[in-house]
């Protein structure tokens, strides 16, 4: 049999090095694995290399991992549990790794990074957003306005934004994620002062 050469440029079984937001996302999702694995020094309670909770899904679960460079998958957890990111717990008598409440806001940032407003049909209303987020909270103050400015709100004053589009949920997602929940308002407004310029702004009859 003459040997035919591959041409889609694949080598066989390549492995991906992984991502940070690769990781969190899979252990935010309930997968987990198994913490001597990651960490050789731990004793060994399963005997599979790759054990995962949820056993009747585990096989579903373990090409999650599988798919990894084992030694860069080792190198990216240990340093998200050096940022305490993620944790090592005891789940029914394995030690697994699990992502930590500080993981899945870094998660919840993510689902940030993707969010836009319904821009499809406008109420004739108007959303004014006002925040005064104090100065020791400068990285939620920072994340707060640069979200607001990625999701084109137009900025009237200092802490002051503006838009025509439904948002409650969206800012309401926000203060969460930056915890500052008694440090932004939203208004709800039928009129605006100088309404024709902002409409030609945002592009709306």
């Amino acid at each position: 049999m003459a040997y035919k050469p591959r041409t889609d440029n694949k080598l066989p079984n390549t492995k991906i090095d992984p991502k940070v937001k690769d990781v969190l996302l899979i252990l935010a999702g309930g997968t987990f694995i198994a913490a001597s694995l990651i960490f050789p020094g731990l004793p060994i309670i399963a005997k599979e290399a790759l054990k995962v909770y949820n056993s009747h899904q585990r096989e579903k679960r373990q090409k999650e991992w599988n798919k990894f460079n084992l030694w860069r998958l080792r190198q990216v957890i240990k340093r998200l549990q050096k940022q305490k990111l993620v944790e090592i717990v005891n789940v029914d008598g394995q030690l697994v790794v699990k992502i930590s409440d500080r993981g899945r806001q870094k998660v919840l940032k993510y689902d940030l990074e993707t969010m836009v407003l319904d821009q499809t049909n406008w109420d004739g209303k108007w959303r004014i957003i006002t925040y005064d987020i104090a100065t020791a909270k400068k990285w939620q103050r920072q994340f707060f306005r640069q979200t607001l400015n990625r999701l084109n709100f137009l900025k009237l004053q200092r802490s002051v934004y503006l838009t025509p589009y439904k948002c409650a949920n969206e800012i309401e997602y926000l203060r969460q994620i930056c915890e500052v929940s008694n440090e932004v308002v939203l208004l709800t407004v039928h009129g605006i002062e100088n309404e024709q310029a902002y409409k030609e702004y945002f592009g709306i009859d």
